[in-house]
């Protein structure tokens, strides 16, 4: 019988450890899927946006911590929280601001490139070198279009093509001035044999 409460406490004492943290069982630091800058999160904005009164909501919808929220949260996010402001402007009865969050463009035209682009190719399919060379020297000097170049690369596809074509047309000139050369040098020869 002396065994057998020996065993059973042992099984106790083991039961309750089972239950108690030690260093093996303790919880690992949890990772945060937010950023750390310290800036609002989701859940903190549509709560403050829910629980504004007509009052204070040209505050919370439209102050600076909320635009900056907006702003970074990016084209999947960004229209479903604007959307959100028009819904609550509408439950309050406040008219809701059309021009929240509107960053205009402000760079250059979009079709500028392009057409750029186009043009080069229009020009490349003629094989006119000299037109060649000053649509080129355009496009280098035109400050708001930038045909970036591929890793690896030295030029932009178009411009290398358009270079290649270059080559092309002066080797075909070449060639052809030198078979234009060479029977008019035998005939200078024969002449003076």
């Amino acid at each position: 019988m002396a065994g057998f409460r020996i065993v059973l406490a042992l099984l106790a004492m083991a039961g309750a450890s089972a239950f108690t943290a030690t260093s093996r069982w303790t919880a690992s630091p949890t990772m945060s899927m937010a950023t750390e800058k310290g800036g609002m999160r989701k859940k903190e904005w549509v709560r403050a946006l829910n629980r504004c009164t007509k009052d204070t909501f040209n505050e919370v919808a439209y102050g600076a911590k909320s635009e900056a929220f907006v702003s970074a949260a990016g084209s999947s996010m960004g229209p479903k929280l604007k959307s959100k402001i028009k819904q609550r402007a509408r439950e309050l009865g406040v008219e809701a601001r059309a021009d929240f969050c509107r960053e205009p463009w402000s760079g250059p035209p979009l079709w500028l490139k392009a057409q750029a682009a186009e043009d080069l190719k229009k020009v490349v399919a003629s094989r006119d070198v000299e037109a060649i060379n000053a649509k080129l020297e355009e496009i280098e000097g035109m400050e708001d279009v930038e045909f970036k170049v591929p890793e690896g690369a030295e030029d932009h596809p178009l411009i290398a093509d358009a270079k290649a074509v270059i080559a092309e047309v002066e080797a075909e000139a070449e060639a052809a001035g030198a078979e234009e050369a060479a029977p008019a040098e035998e005939a200078a020869e024969e002449a003076s044999e």
